[in-house]
Protein backbone atom coordinates (compact mmCIF):
# COMPACT_ATOMS: atom_id res chain seq x y z
CA UNK A 1 0.00 0.00 0.00
CA UNK A 2 1.13 3.40 -0.61
CA UNK A 3 0.96 5.42 2.41
CA UNK A 4 1.07 9.81 1.91
CA UNK A 5 1.08 11.92 5.31
CA UNK A 6 -0.12 15.07 4.16
CA UNK A 7 1.08 18.01 6.45
CA UNK A 8 1.70 21.89 6.50
CA UNK A 9 5.26 21.55 5.55
CA UNK A 10 8.32 19.64 6.39
CA UNK A 11 10.70 22.40 5.33
CA UNK A 12 10.47 24.73 8.50
CA UNK A 13 10.98 24.65 12.21
CA UNK A 14 10.04 21.25 12.74
CA UNK A 15 7.82 20.30 15.60
CA UNK A 16 6.37 17.60 17.18
CA UNK A 17 3.71 16.61 14.19
CA UNK A 18 6.96 16.50 11.92
CA UNK A 19 8.70 14.22 14.56
CA UNK A 20 5.86 11.77 14.64
CA UNK A 21 5.60 11.68 10.93
CA UNK A 22 9.39 11.02 10.44
CA UNK A 23 8.73 8.22 13.06
CA UNK A 24 5.31 6.68 11.61
CA UNK A 25 7.45 6.42 7.93
CA UNK A 26 10.60 4.84 9.43
CA UNK A 27 8.75 1.66 10.60
CA UNK A 28 6.45 1.36 7.93
CA UNK A 29 8.92 2.42 5.25
CA UNK A 30 9.91 -1.16 5.31
CA UNK A 31 6.60 -2.95 4.51
CA UNK A 32 4.83 0.10 2.36
CA UNK A 33 5.68 2.80 0.17
CA UNK A 34 5.62 5.97 1.78
CA UNK A 35 5.29 9.78 0.82
CA UNK A 36 5.61 12.78 3.04
CA UNK A 37 3.32 15.30 1.34
CA UNK A 38 4.27 19.01 2.12
CA UNK A 39 1.46 21.25 1.34
CA UNK A 40 4.34 24.20 1.11
CA UNK A 41 8.28 24.59 0.56
CA UNK A 42 9.82 27.12 1.98
CA UNK A 43 13.77 26.19 2.07
CA UNK A 44 16.03 23.52 -0.45
CA UNK A 45 16.11 20.59 2.16
CA UNK A 46 13.84 19.44 4.85
CA UNK A 47 14.65 20.77 7.90
CA UNK A 48 15.72 17.48 9.57
CA UNK A 49 16.77 14.04 8.03
CA UNK A 50 14.25 12.11 6.90
CA UNK A 51 14.21 7.75 6.89
CA UNK A 52 16.03 6.13 3.54
CA UNK A 53 13.31 5.50 0.98
CA UNK A 54 10.58 7.58 2.05
CA UNK A 55 9.89 10.55 -0.28
CA UNK A 56 9.05 13.65 -0.21
CA UNK A 57 6.63 15.65 -2.36
CA UNK A 58 6.18 19.59 -2.23
CA UNK A 59 2.92 20.77 -3.25
CA UNK A 60 3.12 24.65 -3.21
CA UNK A 61 6.52 25.85 -3.74
CA UNK A 62 6.46 29.35 -2.23
CA UNK A 63 10.15 30.84 -2.09
CA UNK A 64 10.25 34.03 -3.22
CA UNK A 65 13.43 32.83 -5.61
CA UNK A 66 11.08 29.78 -7.09
CA UNK A 67 9.24 31.64 -10.04
CA UNK A 68 10.38 32.40 -13.15
CA UNK A 69 9.10 32.04 -16.68
CA UNK A 70 5.40 33.04 -18.17
CA UNK A 71 2.69 32.68 -15.73
CA UNK A 72 4.86 34.20 -13.05
CA UNK A 73 2.37 37.30 -12.64
CA UNK A 74 -0.53 35.05 -11.96
CA UNK A 75 1.83 32.77 -9.63
CA UNK A 76 2.61 35.92 -7.39
CA UNK A 77 -1.28 37.07 -7.53
CA UNK A 78 -2.18 34.03 -6.33
CA UNK A 79 0.48 33.86 -4.00
CA UNK A 80 -0.90 37.91 -2.53
CA UNK A 81 -4.57 36.26 -1.89
CA UNK A 82 -6.14 34.90 0.78
CA UNK A 83 -6.54 31.33 0.94
CA UNK A 84 -10.05 29.58 0.42
CA UNK A 85 -10.24 26.62 1.25
CA UNK A 86 -7.91 26.66 4.81
CA UNK A 87 -9.85 28.09 7.52
CA UNK A 88 -9.03 31.00 9.09
CA UNK A 89 -9.14 29.14 12.24
CA UNK A 90 -6.33 26.77 11.29
CA UNK A 91 -3.32 27.99 13.17
CA UNK A 92 -1.35 27.80 9.88
CA UNK A 93 -3.84 29.71 7.75
CA UNK A 94 -1.42 32.87 7.42
CA UNK A 95 0.77 30.66 5.47
CA UNK A 96 -1.45 29.04 3.00
CA UNK A 97 -2.81 31.18 0.08
CA UNK A 98 -4.74 31.13 -3.12
CA UNK A 99 -1.57 29.40 -4.81
CA UNK A 100 -1.40 26.54 -2.32
CA UNK A 101 -5.61 25.47 -2.72
CA UNK A 102 -5.12 25.45 -6.34
CA UNK A 103 -1.93 23.59 -5.95
CA UNK A 104 -3.23 21.11 -2.63
CA UNK A 105 -6.96 20.57 -4.56
CA UNK A 106 -5.24 19.39 -7.97
CA UNK A 107 -2.74 17.12 -5.55
CA UNK A 108 -5.61 15.52 -3.87
CA UNK A 109 -7.44 14.81 -7.09
CA UNK A 110 -5.05 13.19 -8.58
CA UNK A 111 -4.48 10.02 -6.00
CA UNK A 112 -6.40 7.06 -6.90
CA UNK A 113 -5.51 4.82 -4.38
CA UNK A 114 -3.71 4.01 -1.49
CA UNK A 115 -3.97 5.65 2.03
CA UNK A 116 -4.26 9.99 2.41
CA UNK A 117 -3.63 10.70 6.34
CA UNK A 118 -4.12 14.35 6.73
CA UNK A 119 -1.78 15.14 10.23
CA UNK A 120 -3.01 18.92 10.14
CA UNK A 121 -7.00 20.44 10.95
CA UNK A 122 -6.74 22.51 7.88
CA UNK A 123 -5.18 19.94 5.47
CA UNK A 124 -7.48 16.67 6.80
CA UNK A 125 -10.34 19.28 5.96
CA UNK A 126 -9.10 19.41 2.64
CA UNK A 127 -8.76 15.51 2.27
CA UNK A 128 -12.41 15.33 3.45
CA UNK A 129 -13.26 17.33 0.93
CA UNK A 130 -11.94 16.82 -2.30
CA UNK A 131 -9.72 13.50 -2.34
CA UNK A 132 -11.48 10.47 -4.03
CA UNK A 133 -13.97 7.99 -1.87
CA UNK A 134 -11.11 5.43 -3.67
CA UNK A 135 -8.69 6.56 -1.25
CA UNK A 136 -8.61 5.54 2.22
CA UNK A 137 -8.68 8.95 3.80
CA UNK A 138 -7.73 9.29 7.50
CA UNK A 139 -7.06 12.50 9.60
CA UNK A 140 -5.83 13.18 12.96
CA UNK A 141 -5.65 15.94 15.40
CA UNK A 142 -2.77 16.30 17.43
CA UNK A 143 -4.60 19.08 19.69
CA UNK A 144 -6.96 18.78 22.37
CA UNK A 145 -10.72 19.31 21.50
CA UNK A 146 -11.11 22.11 23.57
CA UNK A 147 -9.23 23.77 21.59
CA UNK A 148 -10.75 22.66 18.23
CA UNK A 149 -14.59 24.46 19.30
CA UNK A 150 -14.45 27.12 16.70
CA UNK A 151 -12.90 24.59 13.88
CA UNK A 152 -15.96 22.14 14.96
CA UNK A 153 -18.82 24.80 14.81
CA UNK A 154 -18.09 25.88 11.36
CA UNK A 155 -16.13 23.31 9.51
CA UNK A 156 -15.16 20.31 11.24
CA UNK A 157 -18.65 18.61 12.11
CA UNK A 158 -19.96 19.40 8.46
CA UNK A 159 -16.88 17.78 6.35
CA UNK A 160 -15.10 15.37 8.75
CA UNK A 161 -18.15 12.44 8.16
CA UNK A 162 -16.40 12.30 4.70
CA UNK A 163 -13.25 10.40 5.85
CA UNK A 164 -12.93 6.70 6.76
CA UNK A 165 -11.39 7.24 9.99
CA UNK A 166 -10.56 10.25 12.63
CA UNK A 167 -7.63 9.98 14.84
CA UNK A 168 -7.33 11.47 18.39
CA UNK A 169 -4.38 10.99 20.67
CA UNK A 170 -6.56 10.44 23.96
CA UNK A 171 -9.45 8.38 24.76
CA UNK A 172 -10.85 11.33 26.19
CA UNK A 173 -10.68 13.39 22.95
CA UNK A 174 -12.40 10.37 20.81
CA UNK A 175 -15.07 10.37 23.49
CA UNK A 176 -15.56 14.14 22.96
CA UNK A 177 -15.54 14.11 19.18
CA UNK A 178 -17.75 10.80 19.04
CA UNK A 179 -19.95 13.26 20.49
CA UNK A 180 -20.03 15.92 18.58
CA UNK A 181 -19.90 14.04 15.28
CA UNK A 182 -22.19 11.57 15.65
CA UNK A 183 -21.92 8.07 13.74
CA UNK A 184 -19.52 9.56 11.10
CA UNK A 185 -16.80 8.97 10.42
CA UNK A 186 -15.39 6.38 13.43
CA UNK A 187 -13.40 8.10 15.94
CA UNK A 188 -10.23 6.49 17.31
CA UNK A 189 -7.34 7.35 20.03
CA UNK A 190 -3.86 6.61 18.29
CA UNK A 191 -1.59 7.56 20.56
CA UNK A 192 2.18 9.02 19.55
CA UNK A 193 4.82 7.03 19.75
CA UNK A 194 8.11 7.54 22.17
CA UNK A 195 11.21 7.29 20.20
CA UNK A 196 13.24 4.01 20.77
CA UNK A 197 15.67 4.55 23.94
CA UNK A 198 18.37 2.42 24.90
CA UNK A 199 20.66 4.55 27.09
CA UNK A 200 20.91 3.87 30.66
CA UNK A 201 17.77 4.18 33.22
CA UNK A 202 17.62 6.19 35.96
CA UNK A 203 19.09 4.65 39.43
CA UNK A 204 16.50 7.03 41.44
CA UNK A 205 19.51 8.67 43.65
CA UNK A 206 19.55 11.51 42.07
CA UNK A 207 18.51 14.21 44.18
CA UNK A 208 17.09 16.03 41.07
CA UNK A 209 13.39 16.37 40.01
CA UNK A 210 12.59 17.77 36.09
CA UNK A 211 10.35 19.03 33.97
CA UNK A 212 10.53 20.44 30.54
CA UNK A 213 8.38 22.33 27.84
CA UNK A 214 8.58 25.55 25.99
CA UNK A 215 8.46 28.26 29.11
CA UNK A 216 4.57 29.27 28.11
CA UNK A 217 1.69 30.27 30.20
CA UNK A 218 0.18 26.51 28.74
CA UNK A 219 3.20 24.66 30.10
CA UNK A 220 2.33 25.81 33.67
CA UNK A 221 6.11 25.94 35.28
CA UNK A 222 4.66 29.14 37.10
CA UNK A 223 2.52 26.77 39.20
CA UNK A 224 5.62 24.21 39.47
CA UNK A 225 7.71 26.79 41.17
CA UNK A 226 5.11 27.28 43.45
CA UNK A 227 4.60 24.00 44.10
CA UNK A 228 8.56 23.76 44.97
CA UNK A 229 8.49 26.60 47.24
CA UNK A 230 6.65 24.00 49.66
CA UNK A 231 8.49 21.17 48.50
CA UNK A 232 11.82 23.16 49.29
CA UNK A 233 10.64 23.91 52.55
CA UNK A 234 10.77 20.15 53.42
CA UNK A 235 12.92 18.83 51.02
CA UNK A 236 16.13 21.27 50.94
CA UNK A 237 18.86 19.51 49.51
CA UNK A 238 16.32 18.65 46.29
CA UNK A 239 16.41 20.96 43.39
CA UNK A 240 14.18 21.09 40.59
CA UNK A 241 15.62 21.57 37.10
CA UNK A 242 13.54 23.24 34.33
CA UNK A 243 14.67 22.34 30.59
CA UNK A 244 13.44 24.58 27.99
CA UNK A 245 13.25 28.12 26.25
CA UNK A 246 10.58 30.61 25.71
CA UNK A 247 8.82 34.09 26.06
CA UNK A 248 8.19 34.27 30.01
CA UNK A 249 11.94 32.40 31.16
CA UNK A 250 12.10 35.91 32.28
CA UNK A 251 8.65 36.00 34.47
CA UNK A 252 9.90 32.89 35.49
CA UNK A 253 13.55 34.04 36.63
CA UNK A 254 11.29 36.87 38.53
CA UNK A 255 9.41 34.29 40.66
CA UNK A 256 12.26 32.14 41.63
CA UNK A 257 14.05 35.23 43.38
CA UNK A 258 10.77 36.57 44.76
CA UNK A 259 10.36 32.86 46.49
CA UNK A 260 13.72 32.84 47.45
CA UNK A 261 14.46 29.53 45.38
CA UNK A 262 17.67 30.83 43.20
CA UNK A 263 19.88 27.63 43.72
CA UNK A 264 17.08 25.08 44.61
CA UNK A 265 15.49 26.03 40.89
CA UNK A 266 17.57 26.48 37.97
CA UNK A 267 16.01 27.58 34.57
CA UNK A 268 18.72 25.00 32.06
CA UNK A 269 17.56 26.47 28.50
CA UNK A 270 17.34 24.60 25.96
CA UNK A 271 18.76 20.84 26.02
CA UNK A 272 19.63 18.62 22.95
CA UNK A 273 20.19 15.49 25.32
CA UNK A 274 17.03 15.83 27.40
CA UNK A 275 16.85 12.08 27.60
CA UNK A 276 19.84 12.15 29.30
CA UNK A 277 19.08 14.87 31.97
CA UNK A 278 16.09 12.77 32.61
CA UNK A 279 17.93 9.47 33.22
CA UNK A 280 19.90 12.44 35.68
CA UNK A 281 16.76 13.05 37.79
CA UNK A 282 14.77 10.60 40.43
CA UNK A 283 11.30 12.24 38.98
CA UNK A 284 9.85 13.81 36.27
CA UNK A 285 6.71 16.94 36.44
CA UNK A 286 4.66 17.97 33.92
CA UNK A 287 2.81 21.04 35.51
CA UNK A 288 1.01 22.02 32.43
CA UNK A 289 -2.62 23.96 32.12
CA UNK A 290 -3.24 22.09 28.55
CA UNK A 291 -1.45 19.66 26.60
CA UNK A 292 -2.24 18.00 23.35
CA UNK A 293 -1.07 14.38 24.35
CA UNK A 294 1.69 14.99 26.58
CA UNK A 295 4.74 12.73 24.77
CA UNK A 296 7.44 14.44 27.30
CA UNK A 297 5.89 11.99 30.13
CA UNK A 298 6.26 8.92 27.68
CA UNK A 299 10.01 10.14 27.29
CA UNK A 300 10.60 10.08 30.87
CA UNK A 301 8.65 7.12 31.71
CA UNK A 302 10.99 5.42 28.71
CA UNK A 303 13.76 6.02 31.06
CA UNK A 304 12.85 4.85 33.80
CA UNK A 305 11.69 7.98 35.91
CA UNK A 306 8.05 8.14 37.67
CA UNK A 307 6.19 11.35 36.44
CA UNK A 308 3.68 13.23 38.71
CA UNK A 309 1.23 15.04 36.49
CA UNK A 310 -1.26 17.71 36.95
CA UNK A 311 -4.49 16.14 35.09
CA UNK A 312 -4.78 18.90 32.68
CA UNK A 313 -6.78 18.46 29.57
CA UNK A 314 -5.87 16.20 27.96
CA UNK A 315 -3.29 13.11 28.22
CA UNK A 316 -1.62 12.62 31.35
CA UNK A 317 -5.00 10.52 32.59
CA UNK A 318 -4.55 8.68 29.49
CA UNK A 319 -1.07 8.19 30.07
CA UNK A 320 -0.17 7.28 33.73
CA UNK A 321 -1.53 4.34 36.03
CA UNK A 322 -2.06 6.46 38.96
CA UNK A 323 -0.17 4.73 42.09
CA UNK A 324 1.45 2.15 39.38
CA UNK A 325 4.08 4.36 37.45
CA UNK A 326 2.98 7.47 38.47
CA UNK A 327 0.98 10.32 40.21
CA UNK A 328 -1.91 12.56 38.72
CA UNK A 329 -3.13 15.74 40.64
CA UNK A 330 -6.13 17.53 40.22
CA UNK A 331 -5.38 20.33 37.59
CA UNK A 332 -4.15 23.41 39.59
CA UNK A 333 -4.36 21.99 42.87
CA UNK A 334 -0.89 23.23 43.91
CA UNK A 335 -0.55 22.00 47.39
CA UNK A 336 -1.18 18.41 45.86
CA UNK A 337 1.18 18.78 43.37
CA UNK A 338 4.06 19.56 46.57
CA UNK A 339 2.59 16.24 48.46
CA UNK A 340 2.94 14.14 45.08
CA UNK A 341 6.54 15.37 44.49
CA UNK A 342 7.04 15.24 48.27
CA UNK A 343 5.72 11.56 48.55
CA UNK A 344 8.18 10.05 45.60
CA UNK A 345 11.20 11.49 47.28
CA UNK A 346 10.53 10.72 50.76
CA UNK A 347 10.02 7.01 49.37
CA UNK A 348 12.91 5.77 47.62
CA UNK A 349 11.51 2.09 47.04
CA UNK A 350 8.24 3.42 45.83
CA UNK A 351 10.07 5.40 43.48
CA UNK A 352 12.02 2.74 42.54
CA UNK A 353 9.34 0.35 41.63
CA UNK A 354 7.04 3.02 39.83
CA UNK A 355 10.49 3.84 37.43
CA UNK A 356 10.52 -0.04 36.43
CA UNK A 357 6.82 0.06 35.84
CA UNK A 358 6.88 3.53 33.92
CA UNK A 359 9.47 2.00 31.44
CA UNK A 360 7.16 -0.98 31.28
CA UNK A 361 4.22 1.06 30.27
CA UNK A 362 6.68 3.10 27.76
CA UNK A 363 7.30 0.50 25.42
CA UNK A 364 3.74 -0.24 24.98
CA UNK A 365 3.73 3.56 22.72
CA UNK A 366 7.17 2.59 21.17
CA UNK A 367 7.95 3.21 17.66
CA UNK A 368 6.57 -0.58 16.44
CA UNK A 369 4.36 -1.22 18.62
CA UNK A 370 2.41 2.02 17.14
CA UNK A 371 3.29 1.72 13.80
CA UNK A 372 1.72 -2.26 13.94
CA UNK A 373 -1.58 -0.27 15.20
CA UNK A 374 -1.40 2.18 11.95
CA UNK A 375 -0.92 -0.70 9.50
CA UNK A 376 -3.89 -2.90 10.64
CA UNK A 377 -5.86 0.17 11.03
CA UNK A 378 -5.01 1.34 7.27
CA UNK A 379 -5.01 -2.47 6.12
CA UNK A 380 -8.43 -2.79 7.34
CA UNK A 381 -9.63 0.15 5.79
CA UNK A 382 -8.19 -0.74 2.57
CA UNK A 383 -9.76 -4.25 2.40
CA UNK A 384 -13.09 -2.10 3.30
CA UNK A 385 -12.70 0.11 0.14
CA UNK A 386 -11.78 -3.41 -1.67
CA UNK A 387 -15.31 -5.15 -0.87
CA UNK A 388 -17.34 -2.38 -1.68
CA UNK A 389 -15.61 -2.28 -5.20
Amino acid sequence: MKIRFLMHQVYGGGGGVLTVVRGLAEELGDRHEVELVSVLRTAEEPVHRLPAGVSVRALADVRPAAGSGPGQLLRRTALRSHSRLIPPDEPHYRHYSLYSDLQLARYLRSVRDGALVGMQPGVTLAVARFARSSVVRVGQDHRPFVVRKKLMEKHLRRHLPSLDMFLTLTETDARRYRQALGALPPVRAMPNATPDYTGTMSDHTQRVVTAAGHLTRDKGFDRLIDAWAIVHSRHPDWELRIYGKGKREHELAQQITALGLEGSVRLMGYSSSLMQAMVASSVFVLSSRVEGYGMVLVEAMSCGVPVVSFDCPTGPRDIITPGVDGLLVPNGDIVAMADAIGRLIERPAERREMGVAASRSARLRSQPAVAARWESMLTELASGKRAVT
